[in-house]
């Protein structure tokens, strides 16, 4: 018997569905299925069932959830304690994010799981690209933690560093009236004769910059212009009247009118975490970085 086992039967008890669970802890279904098949081995009780496409818990199930909630309850407070270090105070951790619907998407899993299992608090601080006040400056300046972003963006400054959540590139934002809009993939060239709006922030980042050089240099017949709002960009891209290019991670899945094709360009971006050097001695560091982590790589699953 182990955590893992108890952690799925523990939420499976509460949720009554396999892939309800599934979603909150960041785990395939099947995985949960095999938990929950591993715990009845080894207690040798029966503890679940499964009839007309209903869960439930057993008389013995029903005994042992409630018991080991108990236990759950008082282990995970003393590990927070401990972890935290004070046996009163609660972290607050201060996150500065963008808003974008991806972030919108797993968030707020992030969240409920950082204060179930570390007791933890997220404190959400929108920064916004475009804003006076500078991303990097904002988080030197220690207003927050963390800053969710490209990470060439942190490259910039040398008591900076980040980690990589997720790998992506650009984008062609296009009204779904366009032919090319159902295309998988667009080439430059492909986009010649067209006016483009290239979202960029009010900072300089590197992606971006060597997108625009490619797109001078090589591809100078392409009508260009710079765009600080993403929603805006959208917005004259639904009506048809430009192609618009943005980093990969603006996806935006509610969109009825536009689709997100992938732009054939030699040039990644990485989305991250960044924060102080020094932010990474600290007790609550690889708690945080490995639930970001992991909240990332179940989300992009379904994305």
């Amino acid at each position: 018997m182990n955590t893992t086992q108890i952690a799925c039967f523990l939420s499976l008890g509460r949720t009554l569905n396999y892939s309800k669970t599934a979603d909150e802890l960041f785990m395939s279904q099947p995985a949960v299925s095999k938990n929950i098949k591993k715990l009845e081995t080894e207690l040798k009780v029966k503890l679940v069932e499964y009839r007309h496409h209903q869960v439930s818990l057993t008389p013995n199930g029903n005994y042992f959830w409630n018991k080991m909630l108990t236990v759950d309850s008082i282990v995970a407070e003393a590990i927070g304690n401990i972890r935290n270090n004070d046996l009163s105070d609660i972290i607050t951790i201060k996150v500065g994010f963008s808003d974008i619907s991806f972030e919108k998407s797993y968030l707020p899993k992030l969240i409920s799981n950082l204060k179930r299992k570390y007791h933890y608090d997220v404190q959400l601080v929108f920064t916004d690209p475009n804003g006076n006040k500078k991303i990097i400056d904002e988080l030197v300046n220690k207003h927050y933690d963390f800053q969710l972003f490209q990470d060439d963006l942190f490259f910039k400054q040398k008591d900076l560093a980040s980690t990589a959540l997720l790998t992506g590139g650009f984008s062609v934002v296009i009204s779904k009236r366009n032919p090319l809009s159902n295309n998988e993939y667009l080439t430059l060239a492909q986009l010649s004769g067209q006016k483009i709006l290239i979202w960029e922030g009010n900072e300089s980042i590197p992606a971006i910059s060597n997108l625009k050089y490619e797109l001078n240099t090589k591809y100078n017949n392409l009508d260009i212009t710079p765009i600080y709002d993403s929603s805006s960009l959208e917005i004259y891209a639904a009506a048809n009247k430009v192609i618009g290019i943005v980093p990969s991670f603006l996806y935006n899945p509610a969109s009825n009118d536009v689709n997100y094709v992938k732009l054939d360009v030699a040039i990644s971006i990485n989305y991250s975490i960044g924060y102080l050097r020094e932010t990474s001695n600290k007790a609550y560091f690889e708690n945080v970085i490995t639930s970001f982590k992991q909240a990332v790589n179940f989300e992009k699953q379904n994305w």
